[in-house]
């Protein structure tokens, strides 16, 4: 339990002083960290309980949903919020590993690593794109 509650501690400061490098405004600091810390909860959940591709999509979705709804609040861009908060969900470990087994010069296990680490990262990108084209259809229908 103690491990769980520091990840969300370091995954809150890692996406603060992220947004803190990419100058977002001092207002959205703690709206993205937040989204940050439960974004990588809900990763975190769905890969010990069902599956790691599964995670990184659950995980995205939120964080994607919460700069989406935080863009409406502040009246800024979506990537204000998105970019620094999705940085704990990162497959960094992944990418590491594949470039260090091409390094060890362990085909096989780059692309098996490789594989699955393209896979996480297409879940996210997917989760971002669906989760866009549902806000600007939002945005639209409001609009009429």
């Amino acid at each position: 339990m103690t491990d769980i509650i520091l990840d969300l501690i370091y995954c809150f400061a890692a996406s603060l002083f992220f947004a803190l490098i990419m100058n977002a405004p001092g207002k959205t600091l703690i709206h993205t960290s937040i989204a940050a810390s439960v974004g990588y909860a809900i990763y975190m959940a769905c890969s010990t309980q069902l599956n790691t591709t599964l995670g990184f999509f659950a995980g995205t979705t939120f964080v994607a949903m919460m700069g989406e709804l935080s863009a409406r609040k502040f009246k800024m861009p979506a990537t204000t919020f998105i970019f620094p908060a999705v940085v704990p969900i990162v497959p960094g470990l992944g990418l590491y590993q594949t470039m260090l087994a091409l390094v060890q010069n362990d085909i096989s296990s780059a692309l098996e690593i490789g594989a699955s680490t393209i896979l996480n990262i297409a879940a996210m990108a997917i989760a971002m794109a669906i989760v866009s084209v549902l806000a600007l259809k939002m945005k639209s229908r409001n609009a009429n």
